[in-house]
């Protein structure tokens, strides 16, 4: 009677039966796959980073030698801190891409041994952060117009702004955002481009 009943329950549920063939020591390909795919748009978004984080750190420091070497000329105090205060919030902005530590890299191999719906939701979770970055890039790329816009009208109209003993430092202000502006144009049209690529990559790998 048992044998019977083991048979029908089999029968009855073919995944319980496909299950038992399911190697459990060893990776899943489809995890595998995944976390190959999630390692390299790590290193990619890193690379980022170290750019990003680099442009920052240059421009830090050349921001302070301009601001202590040029303190009595007020166009190149005002170059000096624009590039000062650019420099420092991409170096900021670039430490979460860097990932120090590397904690990101640890998760990514960790989830090698996921399997069946857990799997999944990383799978899917890789594909929306990648497009939520895309959407993010393409909105800074948007605002970096803005910045360069606005960097120009304040060079053209220094002289028109009431309460500005030194137009002039407006003038160095502005030509440090005109050329910060421009870098992080080409960086956010980059990123947005690879940040949908690296989408479509993770959307590649085949559901398990």
């Amino acid at each position: 009677m048992r044998p019977l009943l083991i048979t029908a329950l089999l029968t009855l549920c073919p995944a319980l039966a496909e299950a038992q063939y399911v190697d459990l020591t060893r990776p899943d390909p489809a995890a595998d796959a995944l976390a190959d795919v999630r390692l390299s748009l790590s290193a990619e978004r890193r690379e980022a980073g170290v750019v990003l984080g680099l442009e920052g750190v240059l421009s830090v420091i050349a921001g302070a030698a301009f601001t202590i070497a040029a303190y009595d000329d007020p166009y190149w105090l005002g170059f000096g801190v624009g590039m000062l205060g650019w420099g420092a919030v991409n170096a900021a902005l670039s430490v979460s891409l860097i990932d120090f530590g590397d904690a990101r890299r640890a998760s990514i191999q960790r989830d090698r041994r996921l399997r069946y719906g857990a799997l999944a939701e990383r799978r899917e979770a890789t594909i929306r952060r990648e497009s939520d970055a895309a959407a993010l890039f393409a909105v800074n790329f948007g605002l970096d117009f803005f910045y360069i816009g606005s960097a120009v009208l304040l060079f053209f109209l220094a002289d028109q702004i009431s309460g500005t003993d030194e137009p002039e430092i407006l003038r160095g202000y502005s030509t440090a955002q005109i050329g910060q502006g421009a870098f992080l144009l080409v960086f956010d049209l980059v990123e947005w481009l690879a940040s949908a690529e690296r989408a479509q990559r993770a959307s590649e790998v085949a559901r398990p």
